[in-house]
């Protein structure tokens, strides 16, 4: 081959390498830019996953919280209003009218008694209904029911408004006004709540 032949040949054969080259790095380059840009959106879907993820759990965070704020403050208007109630129960207890009072305070004492030789340790407000026929009048029923019927006043007084206390032998029981409808109020309250809030108060409390 002359000289001129094998120059023309090397010169043909670098062009083509070079085009070879040249069409294998622009392949290269636009696989990596594929890659590269498919990385891109897989990690812009992540930040987005991420950031959505975030903001539904802040969501979820806001929406519990006001739920159990609101929860709170209901049941704190649930708890006022049965305190009202039986703030006007206890207002209406100690207005009774005193035949109404002598009534339940007569009730209350025979079915504490269990010997009939109890002591009674009356309010001040209460001796006097006490030594006014009411000890008599208990310790006739008692007798009619079979028991001892000595019921007797103690010489000290009660440190309540209203009520007795009953003290027996080995017992104590305390039957002043305040302690009876703190008993009631025990009672009752779930029975209350119900009639006031509905069927689903135990739900909410």
């Amino acid at each position: 081959m002359s000289l001129e032949k094998l120059l023309e040949k090397i010169e043909s054969d670098a062009r083509e390498e070079s085009r070879r080259i040249l069409a294998e790095a622009e392949e290269e380059a636009a696989r990596i830019k594929r890659e590269a840009e498919e990385e891109a959106r897989l990690e812009a879907e992540s930040i987005a996953r991420s950031f959505h993820i975030r903001a539904e759990n802040e969501r979820l965070r806001i929406i519990s919280r006001a739920r159990l704020e609101g929860r709170i403050d209901l049941l704190a208007a649930k708890d006022k209003l049965l305190e009202e109630v039986f703030r006007k129960v206890s207002d209406d207890f100690i207005r009774l009218r005193t035949e109404e009072y002598r009534a339940w305070l007569k009730a209350v004492v025979l079915e504490a008694v269990t010997s009939g030789r109890e002591e009674l340790v009356p309010s001040s407000r209460d001796r006097e209904l006490l030594d006014g026929g009411l000890l008599e009048e208990l310790n006739g029923e008692l007798r009619s029911r079979g028991l001892a019927g000595g019921l007797k006043l103690a010489e000290e007084d009660a440190p309540f408004e209203r009520g007795v206390i009953l003290r027996g032998e080995k017992t104590e029981t305390n039957l002043s006004a305040q302690a009876v409808l703190q008993r009631v109020r025990e009672e009752s309250e779930e029975e209350v709540s119900r009639i006031l809030f509905g069927a689903d108060e135990e739900k909410d409390r």
